[in-house]
């Protein structure tokens, strides 16, 4: 009876020491097979473009260590920020090769992105104080990201020109949701 009782307690300690193995070993399958993938494919010529997979490795252990360890809120800001930043500096290295002053609006919904995480891990109104300028952050970026990408035949002056008092019509709804946001 006592090697039994011996055998569980080393089995908890092991489990407490190394928590959640499957996701970490699923999350390194996924990496390794998405670089060789790349590889195969002929999109990755150089080691050179893989730098990228530093913040997306950092990115990945601040999120795990918030999900899984119970770390600080703003573990969530930061790796969801490093992780798809990573990502989309991977991608512009590899497949999909395309100038980053195309883009930049991009980096905009990423950040506005990552703001709504942290936000709503809040209560009150912090939680507005985060996810009001997220979701502002993320529209910006989606009425910026045609310009930049030569998507819309007039320029962006012209555009302002004609639709500044939706202006308007955007803030009033922001702030009625965030009214809402506040009452519940």
């Amino acid at each position: 009876m006592g090697a039994q009782n011996r055998y569980y307690v080393a089995m908890r300690e092991r489990k407490a020491r190394f928590p959640n193995k499957l996701v970490i070993m699923g999350v390194s399958f996924v990496l390794v097979g998405g670089v060789l993938l790349l590889w195969t494919a002929g999109y990755l010529k150089a080691v050179g473009t893989l730098w990228p997979l530093v913040p997306v490795l950092v990115g990945l252990v601040l999120v795990y260590f918030r999900v899984f360890q119970s770390g600080p809120d703003y573990y969530v800001f930061l790796g969801t920020s490093l992780l798809l930043a990573g990502v989309l500096f991977l991608l512009t290295n590899t497949a999909v090769p395309v100038e980053l002053v195309r883009i930049w609006p991009v980096f905009m919904t990423i950040i506005g992105f990552a703001l709504l995480l942290y936000g709503f891990r809040k209560h009150g109104a912090a939680r507005v104080t985060f996810t009001v300028p997220g979701g502002a952050m993320v529209l910006l970026s989606l009425v910026f990201l045609p310009f930049s990408l030569e998507l819309v035949a007039t320029d962006f002056a012209a555009f302002v020109a004609v639709w500044w008092p939706a202006l308007f019509v955007v803030v009033g709804a922001v702030l009625i949701g965030a009214h809402a946001g506040r009452s519940r």
